[in-house]
């Protein structure tokens, strides 16, 4: 528990370094950007890579840092390019994919394993679970109708995932070390 307040707390001062916040807002408007070259399969499914500006702000600033932006670049994609009406639990879903990546990834070393693990965690929880959660709501078909669609698609998309997320942290951990060190 005492770790987990120390990562909260080290994430929080974070956000006193202008710098960090700049490149926060550079990668919000990185996945903002992203977002708008989703695929939109069903109007339940979609493939999209904005996730990607998402967890490098989590491993970057931490879970406070990657969940505050995650909640805000939902509601700017919202006012940006809007597809239906606000939800307020898809911005929780944002928030808790950020604190998920950042608990995980949040200064430590970027291996496979790691990416692997806060991948499937996020994808479970969050992808699976709370936004078939939210989907159930909005669409007004049944949770268990959804599921099985939204956790194949899941399931699958985890390989290809972790990799993206694997190659574009060690890049980006290359970029800070010979830029910013």
């Amino acid at each position: 528990m005492r770790n987990f307040y120390t990562l909260i707390s080290n994430s929080s001062k974070e956000l006193k370094n202008v710098r960090n916040l700049v490149t926060a807002s550079l990668l919000i408007t990185i996945k903002l950007i992203l977002d708008l070259f989703t695929i939109q399969i069903t109007p339940f499914l979609h493939l999209s890579f904005e996730f990607l500006a998402s967890v490098t702000i989590s491993m970057l600033f931490g879970p406070v840092v990657g969940a505050m932006c995650g909640g805000l670049s939902d509601v700017l994609n919202y006012l940006i390019n809007p597809k239906g009406a606000f939800f307020v639990g898809f911005t929780l879903s944002a928030m808790m994919s950020g604190l998920i990546y950042g608990s995980i990834l949040y200064k430590k070393k970027i291996t496979l394993t790691r990416c692997a693990f806060a991948n499937i965690i996020s994808v479970i929880f969050v992808d699976i679970v709370m936004n078939t959660f939210w989907l159930s709501i909005l669409g007004g078909k049944a949770f268990y109708v959804l599921l099985p669609i939204r956790a194949i698609k899941n399931l699958i998309m985890i390989p290809i995932n972790v990799m993206m997320i694997y190659f574009v942290l060690n890049l980006v951990n290359k970029i800070k070390k010979e830029n910013f060190t």
